[in-house]
């Protein structure tokens, strides 16, 4: 199970990496458009600032990981926190900007402006992509944790500290059943 969480990673690190800068660009532009009347949604203030944090965060994460094998970033317990804490915060942003969104879709129809209606579609993109990342974030930080217990379980100690991508080559090794098998060495 461990073989596949390297490619997983990537994808889904990678995925909500770009999914983030999406919904920076689209709370930033309703935040922008909104601050020039005088106020602006605190929902999209958090959208903003949990993309901006994960974009800080997991694309670090995958360059140091291919720059440096062993790194602290690269720990699977630093991990587990690090989506953990961000995934808490994309459901957080979803939660909010759903919330405010359904208040919002009553007034959006009331709108005859290009612009407000523009505003109420960027609104619900962002509400998308907010639980597109929770989802992304959740699953892997679940089959993260799934495969880390599992390796721990069957005598590999040491997997917290080590990275996904040293785990893969773990001493636990699968046969052709798809049954876990130490690999011995022979005694010569």
């Amino acid at each position: 199970m461990f073989g596949r969480l390297p490619l997983f990673r990537l994808v889904a690190l990678s995925t909500a990496s770009v999914f983030s800068l999406i919904v920076l660009g689209l709370a930033a532009h309703v935040i922008s458009a909104t601050s020039t009347v005088g106020f602006y949604y605190t929902f999209n203030a958090l959208s903003v600032a949990t993309a901006a944090l994960t974009l800080v965060t997991l694309p670090v994460m995958l360059v140091i990981d291919l720059l440096r094998s062993g790194a602290f970033t690269s720990m699977i317990v630093v991990e587990l926190v690090t989506v953990g804490v961000l995934w808490v915060l994309w459901l957080a942003s979803a939660a909010l900007t759903a919330d405010s969104a359904q208040y919002l879709a009553s007034n959006c129809s009331a709108y005859y402006y290009d612009a407000d209606i523009r505003g109420c579609s960027e609104i619900k993109a962002t509400e998308a992509f907010d639980f597109l990342i929770w989802i992304i974030l959740l699953a892997y930080w679940a089959f993260l944790l799934t495969s880390a217990i599992l390796h721990a379980n069957k005598g590999n100690k040491g997997v917290w500290y080590g990275s996904v991508a040293s785990g893969a080559s773990s001493s636990v090794a699968t046969n052709e059943h798809g049954m876990a098998e130490k690999n011995v060495q022979p005694t010569v």
